[in-house]
Parts: C-alpha cells; structure tokens; sequence
C-alpha cells in the first residue's frame, strides 16, 4: 500500500510539509493515493451519510476538523495527528461495507481501519504512527460510549492509548462532516464521552494509577475503577514480541544473556519442524509453555521469545503463568518493512510476513505491567 514516501525516510508522517503544513493540506498529493478511490467508490447509507460516499465524508471531516477553534489551539504535532486519523478514519470502509436487506453498513471499520492504518504509515515514526492508530480505532468511542457494559472502562483503556481530548476532537469532527437528522444526538452523546472523561480525571490526561500492579489488574480483571493491590510480583517473565525479521534474536543477546529463554524457534529446530507445519505448532507449543512453568514454579526469570502478534496469543501466555505472581515485560521491536522482508526472505515467504502485519496487534499499556516499543 503505497503513500507516495521512500520506506524509512520519514521520521515524523505529516510534519515534512508534504501532506499537511500550518493547517493547509495537500489535496492534490492525497487525492493521488492509491487508498483513496476505493473510498470514493464505497456508498454509505444515506439515514446517516446523505453527503454520499465515503471520500466526500472524510473531505468533510478534515474540512470541519480544521475550523474547530480547540484545534487551532493545539500545537502542530497534535494537528498532524488528528489530520491523518480523520485524513484515515474510514480507510477501511470500502472493505468492511455491505449491503442487506437495502441498508447500507460498515461493521468493523474501525477494528480493520486501525491495521490498514498501521500499514500504510509503518514506516513512520512509531509513538506518531500509534496514536494516530489509537484514533482511528477509537474515533466512534465517544458517539457509543453509553452503549458499553462499564463507560468508564473504556474511557480509561482509552486514555492509556491517546488522549481522550484528541478522540473528543476527531469525534465531533466525524459528527460535523456529516448531512443525517441524527447530527445533534450525536453531538450530545460526544459532550457526554466529555463530561464522563472529566469526571474521571482522563479527559486532559492519562489516567493515573496506585502502581503497575494495580494497573495491569485492572487491565484484565472485571474490577470497577481505582483499583490499588500491593505488588507481590516475586519474578519477571519478558515476552519478546515483534514480526519475524525484527530482531528479537539480536536484542535478547545484547539485553538479556543473562537470562534463560523460552525460545519457539529453537524448539522448532530442536524438534526438526518446519515454520509452516501447522500440525507441529502444537508439540512446539506445549513444549514451551512445559519450560515456562518450570521456571515459574522456581521463581526464575526468564524470557519468552517469540512473535507474539496478536493479543490473544499473549493473554493465553499470561492467563497460563499469572498463577504463579510473576511481573510482565512485554518488549515489542520493529524495524522496516524493507528490513524484514530482505532478513527473512530465505526461510520465511513474503505472503506469511505481509500477513503478519496484518495481523499484528501493538502490545497496548496496561496489558503487561509494562510495554516497551523499540524500533
């Protein structure tokens, strides 16, 4: 999916003066982008969208973002971030969008929309490239955040991944740019989100917490906010995570030697099976998390060295070893895409490593007792 940049040449997307410069964008270098047609080619259902198709909404989304008075406030990194997430709201509309009954709907946009997202800016600057990501996944919270089981969980996962103010912003904006009779009830639930962020002290800032400890409890507990749990953690577990080819091996040599390890890939050579035979991916697994256990009922340290990519994966990890009161560390790396492709182009097919960057789920704060990202 191109974006018109030389891989790895820009360290922050949008601040270049190329896409978006002093709160004027570059509509004819957009309009070139080749995840731009589909958009235009995707209709919406008109109770909501009577503008018409995708494309004239995301216009009118940038178009009412940059006349919001709170974001000529902002200063210009926090506009670039919320120009790309509306610029990139709706990407993945055009193959999310279908048709019953004569309605039109886009069920999980958002969901895919944060991967596509992912994809087309991976090269950039990886905090930028996230909240960016982070806003395009969670620009409709505002709109149905009365809607959930607990509200005030989801604002304070979401104040974790960006600042919920910026996905306040990017919701009315979403709102605005938008022809449908449902415009001021979508509003008033958008001051809602509002009010139920400040109330809770997550609106302006990141919501704060008694320790790690306490905060990765309530990550993946059902406990009702604030929780404050003395940390009893008596050892680390460090779960490498990243796309084959970036790294992980060479990090944990410089870092952590000292450290045994877990490592899938040397099971597999141990055992004498090959990346792609799925049938052995069991006895593999079973086999690591056999040693896991055994280091966790010593109370050793160890790492954890695999890909890692989806957040199910991990949590199975965790859900097997919390029993035994360690600490996690997850480590994510990253490197080029150029970088991976070429690392790994002996042993591991380009099709298996473009799907694992589909598949990838960023190790997100709070689902360890702590994230690193590394790139």
């Amino acid at each position: 999916m191109n974006i018109g940049y030389a891989t790895g040449k820009e360290p922050l997307f949008g601040l270049n003066g190329q896409i978006f410069k002093q709160q004027t964008p570059n509509w004819t270098l957009i309009e070139s982008l080749d995840w731009v047609q589909p958009m235009r080619d995707c209709p919406q259902e008109p109770d909501y969208h009577a503008e018409g198709d995708v494309w004239t909404h995301t216009r009118m989304v940038m178009e009412a973002l940059l006349a919001l008075p709170a974001f000529q406030t902002l200063d210009g990194r926090e506009q670039s971030l919320l120009f790309h997430a509306a610029l990139l709201h709706d990407v993945a509309k055009p193959q999310c969008t279908v048709i019953e009954d004569g309605k039109i709907s886009s069920p999980r946009h958002a969901k895919v929309g944060e991967k596509v997202a992912r994809e087309i800016l991976w090269d950039c600057e990886l905090p930028f490239r996230e909240e960016v990501c982070a806003l395009v996944r969670l620009h409709g919270l505002p709109l149905w955040i009365m809607d959930k089981p607990d509200p005030i969980r989801a604002a304070i996962l979401s104040s974790w991944r960006v600042r919920n103010e910026l996905i306040f912003l990017l919701a009315k904006a979403d709102v605005l740019g938008r022809i449908s009779a449902t415009r001021d009830e979508l509003m008033y639930r958008a001051e809602l989100f509002r009010e139920l962020c400040l109330d809770n002290h997550c609106f302006e800032q990141v919501a704060i917490w008694h320790n790690e400890h306490s905060r990765y409890r309530y990550f993946w507990s059902e406990e009702t906010y604030p929780v404050e749990v003395f940390d009893d953690t008596a050892f680390e577990v460090i779960v490498l995570a990243g796309i084959a080819g970036s790294g992980k091996d060479t990090y944990y040599a410089k870092h952590y030697a000292h450290l045994p390890a877990v490592s899938l890939d040397n099971i597999r050579k141990e055992l004498k099976i090959k990346p792609d035979d799925r049938d052995g991916q069991g006895k593999v697994a079973r086999l690591a998390y056999e040693r896991a256990k055994e280091f966790c009922r010593r109370k050793q340290s160890f790492v954890w060295n695999s890909t890692n990519l989806t957040q199910d994966l991990r949590a199975r990890l965790f859900n097997a070893l919390r029993v035994y009161d360690p600490k996690f560390t997850i480590v994510y790396l990253e490197t080029s895409q150029e970088n991976i492709f070429s690392r790994r182009k002996e042993d591991i097919k380009t099709s298996i490593l473009e799907r694992m960057i589909q598949q990838l789920d960023m190790p997100l704060v709070g689902e360890g007792h702590e994230v690193k990202w590394v790139k």
